[in-house]
C-alpha cells in the first residue's frame, strides 16, 4: 500500500508542478497533496468552478482552517495512477492553459 501511494504521489506531483503558476506543498506521507494556483484566493469558489467547468472534484483548503485558504487538497489514493494524470489535464483545462 505504501509503495502504491508513493507511486501515485510521484505521478501527481510532477504533473502539478509542471503547470505554470501552480505551487505544490510536497507531502512526506499520507495520501493528500495541497497546491495553490497564483491568483486564486477563494478556494471554495475555485473548487466549485473546477467541478462545474471540467468535472474535477477537489477539496477547498478553507475546509481545513483559515491557514489553508487559497489552497486545494487533492487525494491521490487512486486505484489507477493514470486517473491522476487525466485529472491534471482537467485542471489544465480549468486553468485554460
Amino acid at each position: 500500500l505504501v509503495a502504491h501511494l508513493r507511486n501515485c504521489r510521484d505521478t501527481l506531483l510532477p504533473a502539478l508542478q509542471s503547470l505554470p503558476g501552480v505551487e505544490v506543498a510536497v507531502p512526506e506521507g499520507g495520501m493528500y497533496a495541497f497546491f495553490r494556483v497564483a491568483g486564486e484566493t477563494d478556494s471554495l469558489a475555485f473548487a466549485k468552478r473546477l467541478v462545474a467547468d471540467v468535472g474535477l472534484g477537489l477539496a477547498p483548503g478553507a475546509a481545513f482552517g483559515p491557514e489553508a485558504e487559497g489552497w486545494l487538497r487533492w487525494c491521490f489514493a487512486s486505484r489507477d495512477p493514470a486517473r491522476l494524470t487525466r485529472g491534471v489535464e482537467r485542471l489544465r483545462q480549468g486553468l485554460r492553459l
